[in-house]
């Protein structure tokens, strides 16, 4: 749905916004039978198309599975009150289709069986979300906190590309399934080259998930629509911390980029329980 011309979605918003809640009640469907499936199979690594490094594959394991449910269920909820909210607008398409491709980016990114695909997903799901937090373009604060937020995202985009160049020149495949048996049979005199990748992914996460001292586009973007505020606080936010969990296998063998990560989340936590302390307002 996210793919429908805008002219086709806003000639009728609300039936445009009806079908959304209902694809995404498929999803979360099929993200529930994938769970069931992940019980009783284990996991899967299954490549649809390959090309060379950059295949089509998707890798469903109990990480994979647990975030789909999450996803697909906080989609379902945010599409659900997409249907009211902005009932009438002529611009509810628009906002319904961008609602729908950045949930199914995130899904895809979430699914995604190589380093290549995740990318590719990660930089759209930001693309797809910045046409949600412009939205209201008559707005100067939002317009200036969605540029705030492209432009750290570009940086966090150009972090992921250096990992793509350095996983393919220290392991050769783009592959998690074969990424993962590689990581894990590195001994420490072989593991010297993995230290940069780990750092790269590090701050590619930090960048997503708005730690200090890239945290200020956050709290800015409150004036794009309600249920954007929701997907991206409640879901797209934590994009960070999935690619951390996606790839421990790499970054575990980093004792310099492992401190980083708890160096810098922990002094976030501190920083942010300082300043809600500071705030007069809920």
């Amino acid at each position: 749905l996210g793919l429908v011309p805008t002219k086709t979605a806003n000639a009728k918003g609300r039936a445009f916004a009806v079908l959304a809640s209902k694809a995404a009640l498929a999803a979360l469907i099929a993200a529930l039978l994938a769970a069931v499936g992940n019980v009783a199979a284990g996991p899967v690594h299954h490549v649809l198309v390959s090309a060379g490094l950059a295949s089509f594959s998707v890798h469903v394991d109990t990480l994979t599975v647990v975030m789909l449910v999450l996803v697909s269920f906080l989609g379902l909820v945010v599409t659900r009150y997409s249907v009211q909210y902005l009932d009438g607008d002529t611009n509810h398409g628009r906002f319904v289709k961008w609602l729908c491709a950045t949930t199914g980016t995130v899904l895809m990114l979430v699914v995604a069986g190589n380093l290549a695909l995740f990318a590719a997903a990660w930089i759209a799901t930001s693309l797809s979300l910045h046409q949600l937090l412009t939205f209201y373009k008559d707005r100067p604060a939002a317009a200036a906190a969605a540029w705030k937020k492209f432009l750290i995202s570009r940086m966090g985009d150009a972090c992921l590309v250096g990992v793509l160049v350095l996983t393919a020149a220290q392991f050769g495949t783009w592959e998690f399934s074969e990424l993962f048996a590689e990581a894990s049979a590195l001994t420490p005199e072989t593991a010297a080259g993995v230290g940069g990748i780990a750092i790269l992914l590090v701050a590619c996460s930090m960048l997503k998930s708005a730690q200090f001292p890239f945290h200020s586009w956050l709290p800015d973007t409150l004036d794009a629509p309600t249920p954007v505020s929701a997907l991206m606080h409640a879901g797209i936010i934590n994009a960070g911390g999935f690619l951390i969990v996606r790839l421990s296998p790499i970054v575990s063998q980093s004792p310099a980029a492992l401190n980083t990560l708890a160096l810098v989340g922990a002094f976030t936590a501190l920083f942010a329980s300082v300043v809600m302390m500071t705030q007069t307002s809920i």
